[in-house]
């Protein structure tokens, strides 16, 4: 009799409880995307067309502001960075470093290839072999050193670089843009 009544209680119950509601204060409602104010949408396509996205090719460094690329080594780089004042001291320090950098390398495998064609000189022509060996060795020392002084301004303008886009963006989304002038009305300063 006891399995009887028990399986009576159990074909009684309810085969899934519904759900218990959540109490509605401590949940907040989700926003639907057209309802955001105008301010947002605004600000939003601001920084669209402003952020700035690093870039890498075979022709050196990049930024990339929507479809303008500037590149590190180019004399309009600096104008990428015009809305954040610390990006743009940034920037302009990773170009001249860059710059700098680029021409002492230059510079520095110049006159190891000019080391280098005074070695097979020296081997051609037997009567000014000391001479041109030692103008050689001298060369290559002194490219070397060239190119050394060149690697920590390289270095450097790699830092500023990125240091200079992550400042640029993080500062891009504290701006505020202008209030629109077209609001209408006379906008008087208060005392």
């Amino acid at each position: 009799m006891t399995p009887l009544l028990l399986a009576w209680c159990l074909s009684q119950a309810p085969l899934s409880t519904p759900p218990s509601p959540l109490p509605s204060a401590g949940v907040p409602e989700a926003v639907s995307p057209g309802s955001e104010p105008v301010e947002v949408k605004l600000f939003a396509q601001f920084v669209d067309r402003h952020l700035l996205a690093v870039g890498a090719s075979g022709s050196g460094m990049e930024v990339r502001q929507r479809e303008r690329v500037f590149r590190i080594q180019d004399d309009d780089f600096e104008t990428a960075f015009t809305l954040v004042p610390e990006a743009l001291s940034l920037a302009r320090v990773a170009h001249d470093d860059f710059v700098l950098a680029s021409r002492l390398q230059i510079v520095g495998l110049s006159v190891v290839s000019a080391a280098l064609a005074a070695t097979v000189v020296a081997t051609l022509v037997r009567t000014l072999i000391l001479p041109l060996l030692v103008a050689s060795l001298i060369g290559s020392g002194v490219g070397l050193v060239l190119s050394l002084v060149a690697l920590p301004f390289a270095l450097s303008a790699q830092t500023k670089f990125f240091s200079a886009i992550g400042t640029y963006n993080h500062g891009l989304l504290e701006l505020r843009p202008p209030l629109n002038p077209l609001g209408g009305g006379l906008t008087l300063a208060l005392p």
